[in-house]
C-alpha cells in the first residue's frame, strides 16, 4: 500500500482501482513513479513484471481463486435497498482501506504498543479484526465508504475456524523475505470485516533506525495509546486522509478525497480548512 499523495481511485462503479502503488508480491519492488500491473483475477496483489507473475502463480494461485470464486458468487446480488451489489462494496473496501492506510498503520502501532510492543508481540499466533459498517450515503467516495465501529484481538486458529481463513504460503514466503532485515519483527495480520466480506492485510513490523528512530520517537512521545481507535475512528468520520509529498516520506499532512478528471484524488487541506476541522493552520503531522 501507499503514502504518496499522488494516489488515485477509480470511482467503484466504472472498475477495480488498478493505478495503486502496492509493491511487488513476489520481490517486494516497490514502484517508481507509476503503479505495477495488478492480478487481473483477484485484484488485489501487483507484480512489478511477468517474470514475477509467474513465479508467484505456484503460491498465490489457490487463494487467487478462492478471492475470484468469492467475488463471482456474490459480485451482482443486491444486498438491500440501500446497499449496491456486493462488487461495488468490495471495491470500496479495498480503496478504503487503501486511502486510509496512513492512519491505519499509526494506529495499528499505538495497538501494538498497548500490547507490549512488537518486540514481545507474537505475530505468528495473534491478528487484529476491525469491524466496518457500509456508508450508503458515501457517493462512492473511498475515504467515507465505511465506518469504523470498532476492533478486536483474536487468535489465528479463531479466524481459521470461523471464516476459514488460514496462513498461505505467499504470506509465509513474504515473511521468510522479511525476516533478511535485521530490524523486521513479524507481519501484523489484520482482518478488515464489512457485513458480507472480510479482506486480510498485511503490516510488516520494523524497528526504527537511525533518524528514523528519532522521527519515531518524537511522533509518538505525547501519544495517548489507549485513544488509538478513537482517533481513526474520527478521521475516517470526517472523510480526512493523512498523505505524504513522496513514498519514503514521514511527515504527513491532511487532505480529502475529491473527484478530478474522472478520478477521485488527494487534495491537501486549506489552512482555513484545517482551522474548521480543530486542527492548526500549518498542522503537520508525523507517521509512526
Amino acid at each position: 500500500m501507499s503514502r504518496d499523495s499522488g494516489l488515485k481511485f477509480t470511482p467503484a462503479s466504472k472498475g477495480d482501482t488498478y493505478d495503486k502503488m502496492s509493491c511487488c508480491s513476489q520481490c517486494l519492488k516497490e514502484p517508481g513513479t507509476k503503479p505495477f500491473a495488478v492480478c487481473s483475477a483477484c485484484k488485489e496483489i501487483s507484480f512489478c513484471s511477468r517474470d514475477c507473475q509467474i513465479q508467484a502463480w505456484p503460491v498465490h494461485k489457490t487463494v487467487c481463486q478462492m478471492r475470484k470464486n468469492t467475488i463471482a458468487a456474490k459480485a451482482h446480488a443486491p444486498s438491500s435497498a440501500t446497499f449496491p451489489p456486493f462488487i461495488i462494496r468490495k471495491r470500496l473496501l479495498t480503496d478504503f482501506i487503501e486511502a486510509h492506510e496512513c492512519t491505519f498503520r499509526s494506529g495499528f502501532t499505538s495497538a501494538l504498543t498497548l500490547e507490549g510492543g512488537i518486540e514481545n508481540f507474537p505475530f505468528d499466533r495473534r491478528v487484529l479484526t476491525v469491524m466496518l459498517r457500509y456508508r450508503p450515503d458515501c457517493n462512492e467516495n473511498p475515504s467515507v465508504a465505511y465506518s469504523v465501529l470498532g476492533h478486536t484481538w483474536t487468535t489465528s486458529a479463531e479466524m481459521t475456524a470461523r471464516f476459514g481463513y488460514m496462513t498461505d504460503a505467499l504470506e509465509l514466503e513474504i515473511d521468510a523475505r522479511m525476516r533478511v532485515k535485521a530490524d523486521y519483527r513479524g507481519l501484523l495480520r489484520v482482518y478488515f470485516r464489512m457485513e458480507d466480506n472480510i479482506v486480510q492485510e498485511l503490516y510488516p513490523q520494523i524497528v526504527p533506525q537511525g533518524l528514523e528512530a528519532i522521527l519515531h520517537r518524537a511522533a509518538t512521545a505525547t501519544v495517548n495509546h489507549t485513544q488509538w481507535m478513537t482517533r481513526v475512528q474520527r478521521f475516517v468520520n470526517d472523510g480526512l486522509v493523512m498523505r505524504a509529498p513522496g513514498e519514503h516520506e514521514a511527515v504527513m499532512q491532511l487532505g480529502r478525497l475529491k473527484i478530478r478528471k474522472g478520478k477521485w484524488v488527494w487534495v491537501q487541506l486549506t489552512p482555513a480548512e484545517l482551522l474548521e476541522f480543530g486542527y492548526p493552520s500549518d498542522f503537520t503531522g508525523l507517521l509512526f
